[in-house]
Order: structure tokens, then sequence, then C-alpha cells
């Protein structure tokens, strides 16, 4: 048996990238157009932004150190 990720497993790990990826992405967005629109750290907004941010990271981290 080979210690290579077959295509499928490989899929499964890029799509669970790219999706991370998007988390990430969509929470910078959210931060960026709360504090655009006067929202401050204490806004729903801010957190909302934050907890993407947090799934997105965790995610790519965890997905890291499993691949090892």
């Amino acid at each position: 048996m080979s210690d290579r990720p077959g295509r499928g497993e490989r899929a499964y790990r890029e799509a669970v990238r790219g999706f991370s990826l998007l988390f990430v992405v969509v929470g910078v967005v959210v931060l960026a157009i709360t504090l655009a629109n006067g929202g401050g750290p204490a806004s729903v907004g801010f957190f909302m932004g934050l907890a993407f941010v947090a799934v997105g990271v965790g995610r790519l981290w965890l997905g890291a150190r499993m691949g090892r």
C-alpha cells in the first residue's frame, strides 16, 4: 500500500483548504464593513468577523497538523 493519498483524499483536502480560506476572507470582509460603518470592537459584526476568521484559521491549522 502506498503512503500517497488517493485522488479523492487530495480533492477533499483541497476543498477543505479552499473553504477555510473562504471563511477567512468572509471574516475579514465582515470586519472591514463593520468598521467602515462605524461599528466598534463590541459590535455584533466585529464578533462575527472574528469568529469567521478564527474558524478558518483554526481549520487550516488543524489540516496542516493532520497532514503530517
